[in-house]
């Protein structure tokens, strides 16, 4: 039982770490994206779309794999990572 409370407490923990890593890309290349779809750069502005949203969805599902106390703490660590790109634009997305 001591391996298994181990395993689980690791793979809770990487999923925090990865999630918030992942979610901080996620949000900050947000910020990017939205002036190239203003300025036009629609190709550009997919593109990084693309870029966004691949590694995020590949992430979770990795996670999956991992079962779903990691997916979890990987989704809280998005979260988390959600919360400070909102708090640094004054609640704005």
């Amino acid at each position: 039982m001591n391996n298994t409370v181990s395993l689980t407490a690791a793979h809770l923990a990487l999923g925090f770490a990865v999630g918030t890593l992942a979610g901080a890309w996620h949000f900050t290349s947000l910020r990017w994206n939205g002036p190239l779809f203003a300025e036009g750069r629609a190709a550009t502005a997919l593109a990084l779309q693309l870029a966004r949203f691949a590694p995020t969805g590949a992430l979770l599902l990795t996670l999956a794999h991992f079962g779903a106390p990691a997916l979890l703490a990987g989704m809280a660590g998005i979260l988390l990572a959600r919360a400070i790109a909102m708090r640094g634009h004054g609640g704005r997305p």
